[in-house]
């Protein structure tokens, strides 16, 4: 497998610290609700970026967001075994 499957509807954690005064923070649980890919010469989709609905409001929205969702930009993460 390799990849972390991503699934709209599904329960993420938020693991940086994006907007410390905004509470987008480590550790933050939502729900995601958009991807965005790009597509490489071989057709496979890579995530950019997602939209993640948090439980509570994070003050003032993004332009064409709720004031509970946050985009989240993609970060490149590896775990060995």
């Amino acid at each position: 497998l390799g990849k972390v499957p991503l699934v709209i509807g599904m329960p993420v954690v938020i693991t940086n610290n994006f907007d410390v005064g905004g509470g987008i923070v480590n550790g933050t649980y939502g729900i995601l609700k958009k991807i965005r890919y790009t597509c490489d010469n071989a057709e496979r989709r890579h995530a950019t970026s997602c939209i993640v609905e948090l439980p509570s409001p994070v003050g003032q929205p993004m332009s064409g967001l709720t004031n509970s969702e946050v985009p989240v930009i993609e970060q490149e993460s590896r775990i060995t075994f």
